[in-house]
């Protein structure tokens, strides 16, 4: 299944010069099942003041694999690099580990695993080469960085890369940037289950996933 994206409906677009291009995230999507377990999830966090609420239909729930720069004139290209990336990878049945809280953010994390890590840097290094720069976010964030953080920021406009991926999907961000306390939420368990398909979105704030661009079911050349 693909699913392609209209240039007609796009409201978020950089000018650069003449060119225009957009911010983007490259993620594994859960099966229904697990999306609705995360929109259930962000709903039940809503009583203590948050900025976002998941959806299927419009913050969609995900796992971010490169959050990029993208210049509109090469969607085209990588939506076809895409496309063979996902043909050839696996599906991934991932271990929910923990809750963890950063800046207001509320997340599930997930075990690594070889096979995601390698579809990580896949798509990483087909991507990199043909991205605009960095995201302003990233930008504001080099001159700061140190060690790994500046050599990824660097090499990939992107922190969360090899050594530093952290899979995880975000439920919701909490207004005031304080923490919640976990313990009466769902078991983690809860959150643990396959991610069955390779998407490119548009992002919006707080990370959110806000405009399908592409779709690509994994695992497609071996069906």
């Amino acid at each position: 299944m693909r699913t392609f994206y209209d240039s007609a409906k796009c409201s978020d677009w950089r000018r650069v010069g003449v060119m225009t291009s957009i911010r983007c995230d490259i993620i594994i999507l859960p099966t229904e099942g697990l999306a609705r377990r995360a929109t259930v999830m962000s709903a039940e966090l809503q009583k203590f003041d948050t900025l976002f609420q998941l959806n299927t239909t419009g913050l969609f729930p995900h796992v971010s694999l490169y959050m990029v720069q993208l210049k509109v004139e090469d969607l085209d290209r990588i939506r076809a690099s895409l496309a063979t990336i996902a043909a050839n990878a696996p599906q991934f049945d991932l271990t929910a580990t923990r809750y963890s809280q950063a800046k207001g953010y509320i997340d599930v994390e997930y075990a690594r695993t070889e096979n995601l890590d390698k579809l990580q840097m896949t798509i990483i290094d087909a991507i990199s080469p043909i991205r605009d720069d960095m995201r302003e976010k990233d930008s504001a964030r080099v001159s700061a960085a140190t060690g790994r953080v500046r050599e990824n920021l660097e090499k990939y406009g992107y922190r969360a890369a090899g050594e530093l991926f952290r899979p995880h999907m975000t439920f919701t961000r909490l207004a005031d940037g304080n923490t919640i306390d976990t313990s009466s939420l769902s078991d983690v368990s809860e959150f643990s289950g396959q991610f069955v398909k390779l998407g490119l979105f548009e992002t919006g704030d707080n990370g959110t996933c806000v405009r399908k661009i592409a779709e690509f079911n994994l695992g497609d050349e071996h069906d």
